[in-house]
């Protein structure tokens, strides 16, 4: 179990962030983690099992990201957890999210469970990269 997959949403969220003159569907600034276990696809539309951040789902990216990296042409993404947040929960899933009423799943990443207590906080750093094949 480990991987990132940018999903079928992450793909329509880029193209039409890139072709829409005045874009619908707002960029990715959020995250979720949670404890599925199955390898990300890029049909995922949800995490496999989400779990609360501090009383809700969802929260904002690390101030100052995203970066972009125009030279490489790479994105990095930086989300944190606190002490406080998601504790008695073996992680061993992130993902990113868009902020539509309904949030798209951008991409979703599965690891090797982190067991989250009051004394770790993580920090969780993605990249995505465009490539041209």
């Amino acid at each position: 179990m480990a991987g990132q997959k940018i999903t079928d949403n992450g793909r329509l969220i880029a193209l039409h962030r890139t072709f829409t003159a005045s874009p619908t569907i707002t960029a990715i600034s959020q995250f979720r983690v949670g404890t599925g276990t199955t390898n990300p696809t890029s049909a995922n539309t949800a995490m496999e099992t989400a779990v609360n951040i501090n009383g809700g789902q969802l929260k904002n990216f690390v101030t100052s990201y995203p970066v972009l990296d125009t030279t490489n042409f790479q994105s990095t993404v930086r989300a944190f957890l606190t002490s406080l947040e998601a504790n008695s929960n073996t992680l061993t899933e992130m993902g990113t999210f868009n902020t539509d009423g309904t949030p798209l799943l951008f991409s979703r990443a599965t690891f090797t469970g982190i067991v989250k207590t009051s004394s770790i906080e993580v920090t969780f750093i993605e990249k995505d990269k465009v490539t041209a094949n």
